[in-house]
């Protein structure tokens, strides 16, 4: 699968998901990335990357490598939002230094970064 169709499905699945609300902000954003984690414990439920603030820095993957992936235009999409625990995902949110990457909890609430 290429990397524009996984961010497609993945964007579509998060879509879909009716169990973890829809943060009202993502409205803001005209390229993103998501992925929603239904499986994993823990506070974060809709991981969203901000496709059009990535400048490719490349820290989300080297944090979280089976959860960030970086396209051919070097920008960052969500590969597999499972594959880490809430602290992991959180540090490689953490680690972007423009913060394109925005976490949420299940009830729509942003959780990274604070606003």
């Amino acid at each position: 699968m290429t990397p524009q169709e996984l961010l497609e499905k993945n964007n579509k699945i998060a879509d879909e998901n009716t169990d973890i609300a829809k943060p009202d902000d993502l409205s803001n954003f005209d390229d993103i990335s998501q992925g929603v984690r239904v499986i994993k414990e823990g506070d974060i439920k809709r991981i969203v990357v901000d496709r059009q603030g990535c400048i490719g820095a490349r820290s989300c993957v080297v944090v979280a490598e089976d959860v960030f992936k970086m396209d051919e235009m070097d920008l960052a999409y969500i590969d597999d939002p499972e594959a880490y625990d809430d602290d992991t995902v959180k540090l490689a949110a953490e680690a972007c230094p423009v913060l394109a990457i925005h976490l949420y909890d299940g009830e729509g609430k942003k959780i990274f970064p604070e606003e």
